[in-house]
């Protein structure tokens, strides 16, 4: 019926789970914290070579763009970046 071995698997599951549970919580506090504090756009843009030329200098802090089709290709671009030459 029980045995030794069967209560040290148990113990040792409700352990592991216990530890990632724990580990998630961890994660979650981090990004919330990252998340508080406006990210780190900056320090991305320095480890990226040439992200920051790539960036516009109007795109918002939350990293949304607005997208619009151009009529020309069809393809969404930015509205700074469509084609005006039809």
């Amino acid at each position: 019926m029980f045995s030794i071995s069967k209560i040290l698997a148990l113990i040792a599951i409700l352990g592991v789970v216990w530890y990632g549970f724990k580990l998630v919580g961890r994660l979650d506090k981090a990004r919330r914290e990252k998340v508080a504090s406006g990210g780190s756009h900056a320090r991305d843009r320095a480890e990226r070579p040439g992200a920051a030329e790539q960036e516009t200098p109007s795109a918002p802090a939350n990293g949304v763009v607005d997208l619009v089709k151009d009529e020309k290709t069809g393809a969404y671009v930015t509205k700074e970046h469509r084609d005006h030459r039809a």
